[in-house]
């Protein structure tokens, strides 16, 4: 299935209005709902579309911005289970993130994954991320394959 052209250009610009109010005006709560209307236009189910992966992660964004720690955490496990978002390091390394206090072993998972798939450049936001990967894993070492 694809989307029409119209509702691609629809959500693209409101992908871009989104954008727009969280990195020129710092209104993560606007560009929340911005995103949402976005989601909104794709046809059920929402995880099958690729436009999910970046909605989705977008809003995770937004919901960390604002503390919204568990709202951020449900965005990102849904860009997560998108196409292909469970290969997008930006979501493994927000995700994983997220996933420290609650459950270690899944959080160490998903951010060497990150790791590997990016090296310790995904992480420059994210330096906690990392010392806490670090602590769990012996990162001098090249991954064994």
């Amino acid at each position: 299935m694809e989307l029409s052209e119209e509702t691609e250009t629809r959500i693209d610009l409101l992908a871009e209005e989104g954008n727009a109010l969280l990195d020129g005006m710092g209104d993560w709560q606007g560009a929340i709902a911005v995103w949402q209307r976005a989601l909104d236009l794709l046809p059920a189910p929402q995880s099958q579309w690729e436009q999910t992966v970046w909605l989705q992660a977008s809003i995770g964004t937004a919901w960390r911005m604002g503390g919204e720690e568990t709202r951020a955490l449900e965005a990102f496990d849904a860009a997560y289970h998108a196409p292909d978002g469970h290969l997008n390091p930006f979501i493994l390394v927000n995700l994983g993130a997220l996933l420290i206090p609650r459950d270690a072993e899944a959080a160490t998972q998903l951010l060497l994954r990150a790791y590997m798939l990016e090296g310790e450049e995904i992480f420059e936001d994210e330096e906690p991320a990392l010392a806490f990967l670090a602590s769990r894993v012996d990162l001098s070492k090249p991954p064994r394959h």
